[in-house]
């Protein structure tokens, strides 16, 4: 238990009111009542710094809409809340790109960005969604086929890390620079290298026309082939394949760009399958989809494959999984998988193996978490994960047990 004094400390570098005792929060199984949280980036580097000093792990969230993803934490006795660093610190309309403080949620700087005649290229699903809470988690949206990975998009990154050193890398403007892109090995780290108190991002023109459209399929084969032929359309902003056990396959497009070539990429999809005019919810709909369990044991899985391999993949996981929600222009599958359905993970495991997919167990009960290593088996890239931690946070202070290798 952390002592009364070390709790003072901690209230006195991080601020007045940044220390809120609250009602039990589990996360995966483990409970949490207290939050602490910086007023400012530099309030955030003290409280790190005594951090270290009085030996306290701490869980790093955001908005909380992926403080379910990673594996059970493990010595952590607070978390650490990034939610009073927020707003838009600067927004350049000339040169469309922003710079955000950690806590800005999404729709707040999306309304922001929109109304200066940009787009905001995150589209990551789960209300109150954070800008530094996406870039940890590396989170995507169904429109990540035409806005990219948030890797993509960052221009730049502040961090706080975990002896309270604050640090950035990149800027507002792209330059050839020599060495590692630190914007990369932060973004999708999970917060277990540093905290991100603010990320400079590259904004999108907003598009002169969009379409939404859908298909129902038979044949998830034919839906897969479709879907990664539609991908390759220059206007194709989100292709997405849903299906639910025993159902039809359904194919939603959003297409997005200048009005003749939207059009010409319009007439074309009807060569590929019988598509009609989709709801205006139909993508939300499917983003919500995204971070739904199938009950309140549920599974759910996310497969990485070559697009050519994703029709085999889902063939082999069509019959046991609850639901199957496929991006065929990344190569992603979600794979969800009720309490009932025995054996989900071996069964991705033994489906993976067969095409060369990894994968990622994105939620689960504690008790499944337990059994294995949410972020699969690579022993290349877990030697690596184990480098870097013992360089950025050798005490273990930041998301202990969360990340890769249950570091």
């Amino acid at each position: 238990m952390i002592s009364t004094e070390a709790l003072e400390q901690l209230a006195a570098a991080a601020g007045e009111g940044s220390l809120v005792s609250h009602e039990t929060v589990l996360v995966d199984d483990v409970p949490f009542t207290v939050t602490l949280s910086p007023e400012s980036p530099e309030a955030l580097g003290r409280t790190l710094s005594t951090l270290d000093a009085c030996g306290v792990g701490v869980l790093v969230r955001g908005g909380g809409s992926h403080l379910g993803f990673g594996n059970p934490p493990r010595g952590a006795e607070l978390m650490l809340s990034t939610q009073r660093i927020a707003g838009v610190l600067e927004l350049d309309a000339g040169d469309g790109v922003c710079r955000a403080a950690a806590g800005t949620t999404l729709t707040s700087l999306r309304a922001e960005a929109n109304a200066s005649g940009w787009e905001l290229p995150l589209d990551a699903p789960g209300a109150g969604a954070t800008v530094g809470g996406v870039l940890a988690a590396a989170a995507i949206g169904p429109r990540a086929l035409g806005y990219g990975l948030p890797r993509d998009n960052v221009l730049g990154i502040e961090v706080a890390l975990a002896n309270g050193d604050r640090t950035h890398c990149g800027g507002r403007v792209v330059k050839n620079v020599t060495g590692y892109d630190l914007n990369k090995l932060y973004t999708g780290s999970l917060g277990s290298l540093g905290v991100i108190e603010a990320a400079w991002l590259r904004l999108r023109p907003m598009p002169a026309a969009v379409r939404l459209c859908e298909a129902r399929l038979k044949s998830l084969p034919q839906a897969v082939s479709a879907g990664i032929e539609i991908s390759r359309v220059a206007s194709a902003r989100a292709v997405v394949l849903h299906q639910l056990r025993g159902e039809d396959v359904r194919l939603v497009v959003e297409l997005a760009g200048d009005e003749p070539t939207v059009c010409r990429d319009e007439r074309a999809l009807a060569s590929t399958a019988p598509f009609v005019a989709a709801a205006p919810e139909a993508l939300d709909d499917l983003r919500r989809r995204q971070a739904v369990l199938p009950g309140d044991a549920g599974t759910r899985f996310r497969l990485a494959a070559l697009p050519s391999r994703l029709g085999p993949l889902a063939n082999s996981l069509v019959d046991h999984a609850s639901e199957l929600l496929i991006q065929p222009g990344l190569g992603l599958l979600y794979a969800g998988f009720a309490a009932s359905e025995a054996g989900g993970l071996e069964r991705v495991a033994r489906a993976g193996s067969s095409v060369g997919a990894s994968w990622v167990l994105e939620a689960a009960p504690a008790s499944v978490k337990r059994e294995c290593d949410v972020f699969g088996d690579d022993g290349t890239a877990l030697a690596l994960t184990r480098a870097l931690k013992q360089r950025f946070d050798p005490a273990g202070r930041l998301n202990p047990g969360r990340f890769m290798g249950r570091l």
